[in-house]
């Protein structure tokens, strides 16, 4: 079993199960103690699973159903039982671009190892980018993405109607045995071992004047949605939370202590709090991940280290080589010579 850790939320599940039909759901009954514990929370669509319960239960429905291509289900009606926060303030935005901006900024609500980045190409394109596994491969993996791109290809679908174009979806694993279904039921075009997990749109699909929802009503899914997002940046760890949104540039390396925690919908005080609770700090976790972009970039770029510095929000090379020796024990160019030797050396 994938022994992954992470949560997946009911509301990516559900519709799994309606694909398989009730037969199958009721069959789930007869399984071991883990299966029933999930059956009985998936009754809120709100809740989260752990992920490896989750994975059981897929693979459980996909067993039983004989089909391997359960998680790639055709667009489901709305039903308000199955539905949970954030898909009814996905389907009150008055355009996709607002829709996405609200997936991109509560996704975790869905799972934490869901991260949603909306980019734009030099052509024009539109991705709307999942993240990829490095054993993506691998079928917990495929199944679990082909759950988390089947529903968000179904709420953009009911938010746009006939007006949605998809241009193609970009997959990191290889074709499937199934991919003739795969491609009528997401009605896409599919290119697989793409090296990424993105939906592809037309950038004229972003502004679609789709409808006027009443500003109090949104606002009124939105605290929702803030309330139960602020409930889980309690519950988790705050301070990966913290990691991931400056890794992906959600929050700037030199935000103050106020924007952090405004992104989060804390206050600064219980921002704080929670950090000392974990045992760090605001600046211990920008400190982490500059050093960690520095890294990456020392290895992978021939930049001038003066140039990393400045990338990463640093004054200059001085304040890098203080970090790195403080933290490594070797300065960024003898960190960067260390990385190349040992490089040849394997090549070698």
């Amino acid at each position: 079993m994938n022994m992954e850790k992470g949560y997946v939320s009911a509301a990516l599940i559900r519709p799994v199960i309606e694909n398989a039909g009730l037969r199958c759901f009721d069959q789930l009954h007869a399984e071991d103690d883990s299966i029933q514990r999930v059956v009985k929370q998936l009754k809120d669509s709100d809740s989260r699973i752990p992920v490896e319960e989750a994975d059981q239960v897929i693979s459980t429905l996909i067993r039983k159903s004989g089909n391997e291509a359960l998680c790639v289900h055709p667009p489901h009606k709305f039903n308000t039982q199955s539905s949970c926060q954030l898909q009814h303030l996905f389907l009150c935005s008055n355009t996709l671009r607002e829709a996405l901006y609200y997936m991109e900024k509560f996704a975790p609500l869905l799972s934490d190892l869901l991260e949603i980045n909306v980019t734009r190409t030099r052509e024009g394109t539109i991705k709307v980018k999942l993240p990829v596994a490095d054993s993506a491969y691998m079928s917990d993996q495929r199944h679990r993405s082909e759950m988390m791109l089947s529903v968000l290809l179904n709420w953009m679908r009911q938010l746009c109607g006939a007006k949605l174009r998809i241009l193609g979806i970009n997959l990191p694993y290889p074709a499937t045995q199934y991919q003739q279904a795969q491609g009528q039921l997401w009605n896409a075009t599919l290119n697989y071992n793409s090296g990424e997990c993105a939906i592809l749109l037309n950038s004229n699909a972003l502004d679609e004047g789709l409808h006027n929802t009443n500003p109090h009503i949104l606002n009124m899914m939105k605290r929702e949605v803030e309330e139960q997002y602020r409930k889980l940046a309690r519950s988790g760890s705050l301070a990966e939370r913290i990691r991931k949104a400056l890794m992906q540039e959600k929050v700037r390396l030199n935000a103050n202590q106020q924007e952090v925690a405004g992104y989060f919908h804390i206050s600064a005080r219980t921002l704080n709090r929670h950090l000392h609770r974990e045992d760090t700090s605001l600046k211990q976790i920008v400190t982490q991940v500059r050093l960690e972009m520095a890294k990456q970039m020392l290895t992978s770029t021939d930049d001038a280290i003066e140039q990393i510095a400045l990338n990463i929000g640093l004054s200059g090379r001085r304040t890098l080589d203080r970090i790195f020796i403080k933290e490594v024990n070797l300065s960024p160019a003898q960190y960067r010579q260390k990385h190349r030797h040992q490089v040849a050396a394997a090549v070698h």
